[in-house]
Parts: C-alpha cells; sequence; structure tokens
C-alpha cells in the first residue's frame, strides 16, 4: 500500500537534509558559462541527455538551443569537476521574447503575468549520473536562486518538469503546478507546469531547512544571500553589466552566428527583441557565412571541438534530471 502524500513528503524533505549536510563534498566548481567551449559543453550535455531518455531523436542537432539562449535574459549555468563540465541549467528571465515554457503554458504564463509579478525560468537542467546524488545539483540550484533574487530581480519561478519529479519539487522546494498534465511541445515526454514566488519559498527553507550546513550557513542564507564557496558570482550588479560580461561580442558571434545557423530560425517576437539589445556590428552576418551550407557549419561545429573540457558522451554516463 502506497504511502500518504503527508509521509512521503517528509520522507523526501529528510533526504534533502541528508543532501544539504554533505554539500560541499567533492571538488567541485559552479559558474556562468563564458566560452564558445562551456556554452557548446552545457548545449550538448542537454541534448545527449534528451536522447538518452528518448526525448529527443538521435539525429537531433548536436546542441541544444533555446531562442532565448540569445538574449541577455537568459544565464547558462555549469558546474565543472576538473575541467569537465558535469552539470548545466538555465536561467531566463522573461522578456518580450517569452520564456521557454510559453510554448507549453502561454495561456498560464499569460495569467501569471497579468499579476504584475516578474518571472523568470530555471530550465535545460542536466547532470552527468555519477553526480546525480552529489552537491552539483543543489549548488546549480542556489546559484540559480541567487542570480533571480539579487540580480535579474525576479519575483516568482516557473519551471517545466516530468510528472515524475512533480512530488521532489513540491517536498523539496514549495513547487505547485499551475498548468494541467500536457505533452511538451518539442520532446517527446509529458510536462507539467510548476511555480512558486521567491518569499514562500525562502519561507519554505527556513521551516524545513534551517539546520547549520558546514559553511556556517544554513540553506537559505546561500539560496538568497551569500553564495557559497563553490560558486562563482559574477562581478556585476545588474543585468546589462551581467549580459556584457557572460555572453561579449566575439563569442556571441561564433556560437550563434559562425558555427551554427540558430539566428536564422529565430522568431519575430526574439529577434525583434534580439534586435534591442544587440548593435548590428554584432548581428551582421559576413556574406560568405551567409551563404554556408548548413552543413559545412555542422561540420565546423563538430570537429572544432577539443581540449580537456570535452563532455563524456556514453550514454550510461548521462542523465536528465525531470526539469526541461
Amino acid at each position: 500500500m502506497r504511502l500518504p502524500r503527508f509521509f512521503r513528503e517528509a520522507a523526501m524533505r529528510r533526504r534533502y537534509r541528508k543532501m544539504l549536510s554533505q554539500l560541499f563534498e567533492g571538488d567541485y566548481r559552479v559558474s556562468i558559462a563564458r566560452t564558445v567551449d562551456e556554452y557548446q559543453d552545457a548545449f550538448r550535455l542537454v541534448r545527449t541527455g534528451y536522447v538518452y531518455q528518448g526525448y529527443l531523436p538521435m539525429r537531433s542537432p548536436e546542441l541544444r538551443i533555446y531562442n532565448q539562449h540569445v538574449l541577455p535574459e537568459s544565464v547558462v549555468l555549469i558546474a565543472k569537476k576538473g575541467e569537465n563540465v558535469v552539470g548545466t541549467m538555465t536561467v531566463t528571465l522573461d522578456s518580450p521574447a517569452g520564456l521557454p515554457l510559453d510554448k507549453d503554458y502561454g495561456d498560464a504564463l499569460t495569467e501569471l503575468r497579468a499579476g504584475g509579478e516578474k518571472l523568470v525560468e530555471f530550465g535545460a537542467l542536466a547532470v552527468l549520473q555519477p553526480y546525480q546524488g552529489s552537491g552539483v545539483p543543489t549548488l546549480m540550484n542556489m546559484a540559480a536562486w541567487w542570480l533571480a533574487h539579487n540580480i535579474l530581480g525576479a519575483e516568482r519561478v516557473v519551471i517545466g518538469v516530468n510528472p515524475r519529479a512533480v512530488s521532489w519539487y513540491r517536498a523539496t522546494m514549495a513547487f505547485l503546478p499551475f498548468g494541467p498534465l500536457r505533452e511538451h511541445a518539442d520532446l517527446a515526454a509529458p510536462v507539467v507546469g510548476l511555480s512558486h514566488d521567491l518569499f514562500t519559498f525562502r519561507s519554505f527553507c527556513q521551516k524545513h531547512f534551517s539546520q547549520q550546513l558546514s559553511s556556517g550557513l544554513c540553506a537559505v542564507e546561500h539560496f538568497f544571500d551569500t553564495l557559497p564557496d563553490q560558486v562563482e558570482a559574477p562581478p556585476v550588479a545588474s543585468l546589462e553589466e551581467l549580459n556584457r560580461w557572460k555572453l561579449p561580442r566575439e563569442v556571441f558571434r561564433e556560437l550563434f552566428v559562425e558555427q551554427t545557423a540558430h539566428l536564422d530560425d529565430l522568431d519575430a517576437q526574439t529577434r525583434a527583441h534580439l534586435a534591442e539589445c544587440r548593435s548590428p556590428r554584432t548581428l551582421e552576418v559576413s556574406t560568405a557565412m551567409a551563404q554556408a551550407a548548413p552543413e559545412q557549419k555542422l561540420l565546423r561545429l563538430r570537429f572544432d571541438h577539443t581540449g580537456p573540457s570535452q563532455i563524456i558522451t556514453a550514454s550510461k554516463e548521462l542523465s536528465h534530471v525531470g526539469n526541461y
């Protein structure tokens, strides 16, 4: 007989407290992606995880890039062990171009926006299987909430998750559904839209996870006030400064103009917002590159990526942790 929800969620919170007590074990570093290799490692990790889970076909593009990734409102977090990227998550502030989750819950998100709250989406979460039970996911979550609160000025977090993960997010982070179960717009998988406001999450953490960690602080202080030493805070104080720091012109052009044709696939709304955020010089595509065949760009993308940060692509090493 299945236990009542109250007892199941209490057990999940006990498990999460144990994870928090071991949070700083392991040589992990979380930071914001800033180089071409770091962005490609992150996008490739998400795509390979989705293929392994059966969410995407084997012949899907090598990198999993959302339209919002080209915008200043999108921040790609990476977790490294040594020089290898072992986890990633994307934090996307709402903008005139919308959120990735608008494809699945545009109607429900419109209602949330009508309430006047500034939305932020956490998504594209993937972690190599050996690090699932480590501090990697929680350290990235701490970085995400800290960014949302201190730099992006967000008030409500939205996520799209696999139904199997709903209980975990509800029990450990106070997320609640804001839309019905649906088939994901881009993936061969079901999705449930969840949300919570940052004030509720802060109160929830104070109530259920108040124990002092080995850092001398409790979890809520790391989520909202002081990042752990394992997380590198960006040296900026605003979204405008963050955009220039995290995605300089040369990195933007190599990622989205020279190595992929992603800018060609943007919808009109995203393209218009991008034109307001980036200079014509940055968005300018050389005649030679504009005329290059897509196959040539793909070949260059696949063979240019070398070095110690290359992602391990063996399927047994990869996993997706429920948050699209």
